[in-house]
């Protein structure tokens, strides 16, 4: 039997086109560490350095950077459960005209409260932030759009 082909006019399968159109993200910094607020410095020196690259006013480099800053710290939270399991994982990436920050490492013991002091701080830093659990590992994606060069 012979397989069909959705193709559309432009001779591309609905999954080509999804690529075609998704925009291509801009890695800006990535940053392993261990999970141990003795680390949260770097995370908060590499959400300034991206501020930098972005040219963000100093209100919005702030921003970011307390953000990040209470996002990594919701891992830390559970105490020191969470620290002799691994490290935290954080990237900042540009995506389609909004920078992207997901911050991911060994699920906290207890998921952040949507109504929780925590979550209000991120949406006013940052807007909605997202989380999810994948495999035991939380990962906690917040986003927030880039102003145009100009």
């Amino acid at each position: 039997m012979r397989e069909e082909r959705t193709d559309g006019e432009d001779g591309l399968g609905r999954t080509e086109r999804a690529a075609v159109f998704r925009p291509a993200p801009r890695l800006l910094a990535t940053l392993c560490f261990s999970a141990d607020k003795d680390f949260l410095m770097l995370a908060r020196a590499t959400a300034a350095h991206v501020a930098g690259l972005l040219d963000l006013p100093p209100g919005e480099a702030n921003d970011l950077r307390l953000a990040v800053d209470e996002a990594c710290s919701l891992f830390l939270a559970g105490g020191g459960a969470n620290e002799s399991v691994g490290g935290l994982a954080l990237v900042f990436a540009e995506v389609g005209g909004e920078l992207r920050v997901t911050v991911s490492g060994p699920n906290p013991v207890a998921e952040p409260e949507p109504d929780g002091l925590s979550w209000t701080l991120l949406r006013a830093l940052m807007g909605e932030p997202s989380w999810e659990v994948e495999e035991d590992i939380g990962i906690l994606t917040l986003r927030e759009p880039v102003p145009l060069p100009g």
